[in-house]
């Protein structure tokens, strides 16, 4: 068996509630509609925020990523939701408690 370290970063176990804020963290970031400290640590932190209040959402396949069941896909887009909902909060949580 791989050691942990191995198996975990083998890219088979994905947690899309990961990629789902990043998309949504750097969507936010385009708009230009909040005006926040973007260094990598704030970003961060932001980021952590966020994943440590939705779920999370793991998948070992690609097909199913690549081919995902309603269910999969209902569950994916309202990761979604719950993101772009606790990106704000986050950002404004990370402002008043900068690391910097």
């Amino acid at each position: 068996m791989l050691s942990m370290k191995e198996f975990f970063k083998s890219d088979e176990i994905v947690n899309l509630a990961e990629e789902i804020v990043y998309d949504e963290l750097q969507a936010l970031i385009g708009r230009a509609e909040i005006e926040f400290c973007q260094c990598d640590k704030c970003l961060f932190d932001i980021a952590c925020v966020v994943l440590n209040k939705i779920p999370s959402l793991y998948s070992s396949s690609i097909a199913d990523r690549t081919y995902p069941s309603a269910e999969f896909k209902a569950e994916y887009d309202n990761l979604k939701l719950l993101a772009a909902e606790e990106i704000p909060r986050a950002i404004e949580q990370i402002k008043d408690r900068l690391h910097h």
